[in-house]
């Protein structure tokens, strides 16, 4: 679930199914080479989230699409299905 910018160089987006993005940022999406902030970095105490921070200001279109496509199957395979 995410919302197109209106301005900067990032972009917030929830993961679906993932009730805190840490264990899967810091683990299965680094070993992906998907790299994103896990929200719980923004947030006092580091709760856990739902959340993570792409930044797309120097990525490519092609880069973009690449990113996208690894973290659908990463959420295909880690994320809870819905109810």
């Amino acid at each position: 679930e995410w919302s197109a910018p209106e301005a900067g160089m990032f972009l917030w987006m929830r993961l679906l199914g993932v009730p805190d993005s840490k264990a899967l940022i810091e683990g299965p999406a680094r070993e992906a080479k998907v790299l994103l902030v896990p929200g719980a970095y923004f947030l006092p105490g580091s709760a856990a989230s739902p959340f993570v921070r792409a930044s797309f200001s120097t990525a490519s279109d092609a880069d973009v699409d690449e990113a996208l496509r690894r973290l659908a199957a990463l959420l295909r395979e880690h994320a809870a299905p819905p109810r």
